[in-house]
């Protein structure tokens, strides 16, 4: 065993944290101040334990995802995602204008609502889900161009000109082997669009472990603007945009995220479910959302 190999072995059996390094610098990972997280020792990068084998990670990602734990009801909230996804689309033409001549390829398209969006905006649309259940109703209620299925096991027939990963990057185990297969598919001058959780925002830091975005194990890496801008770096990509959006989500959705998912108060949540207010659409910033467009080189 090589002394960095030896050094690696040692960490890992002291700190508990991943067996790997640092997806975005190779590092080290040590405990970080944040509960069941670590921290890389060099860039900061911050991580679950990626132990878990992807045949659970894909069991996390069945119906009961989208309809009671993650969301309330992904399809319900439909016309304010739809919403989102419309305004990333506004944002991605300002920075890459040939958007409605572009073929673009979603990794993470869930039940299809970007993708419809995007049929009238782009030449062409398709996408791709590990969620059976999602791509079904992609097909046939969509009825958009999703296939179910591992991205990283993929061949594409040729290279596009925009890949998306709408609030997915931080689901995946090797988030820096699909953006480097995104650079592979793309071609010259192509964009990946990336939204996620920024834990370098204001709002995470003063939240620390309360902050809303952290919950392994369907949350297992936490990015900074700096850190992934770096891994995009390393990938062959140069970083055109960084912004941080409001999203829009239903009312509802927020009350049975505060009273079940954070609470654990279910009775308080069918307590005011039912009030007419709660069926409105609200958009908040609280600009620890980061939408990060980069160029392939």
């Amino acid at each position: 065993m090589n002394n960095i190999a030896a050094e690696t072995a040692l960490h890992v059996q002291e700190t508990g944290s991943p067996a790997s390094n640092c997806i975005v610098c190779g590092g080290l990972y040590r405990a970080s101040h944040l509960p069941a997280l670590f921290e890389c020792t060099n860039c900061k990068f911050v991580s679950a334990n990626l132990a878990i084998s992807d045949e659970e990670l894909a069991e996390i990602y069945g119906e009961d995802y989208f309809h009671g734990e993650e969301y309330l009801d992904y399809i319900k909230e439909g016309e304010s995602l739809r919403l989102n996804f419309r305004r990333r689309l506004d944002s991605l033409e300002r920075v890459f204008p040939e958007l409605s001549d572009a073929t673009v390829f979603e990794v993470g398209c869930a039940y299809g609502f970007f993708l419809k969006e995007a049929e009238g905006r782009v030449m062409r649309a398709s996408g791709m889900d590990i969620s059976a259940d999602a791509v079904n109703y992609a097909q046939n209620v969509e009825q958009v161009n999703a296939q179910c299925g591992n991205y990283l096991d993929l061949k594409l027939p040729e290279s596009v000109d925009v890949i998306t990963m709408w609030d997915t990057i931080e689901h995946l185990k090797r988030p820096d082997l699909f953006v480097k297969k995104a650079a592979n598919d793309l071609r010259k001058g192509g964009c990946i669009a990336i939204t996620t959780g920024d834990i370098g925002s204001l709002n995470a830091r003063m939240k620390g472990k309360n902050w809303r975005m952290i919950h392994p194990p369907s949350h297992l890496h936490y990015f900074s603007t700096k850190t992934l801008s770096r891994l995009l770096d390393l990938a062959g990509f140069d970083v055109i945009h960084v912004s941080h959006p409001g999203n829009s989500r239903r009312l509802r959705s927020v009350l049975y995220f505060l009273t079940v998912i954070k609470a654990g108060r279910k009775e308080l949540y069918e307590r005011f479910q039912h009030s007419s207010i709660f069926n409105i659409d609200v958009t908040a910033n609280l600009f620890d959302i980061m939408y990060v467009i980069g160029r392939k080189r």
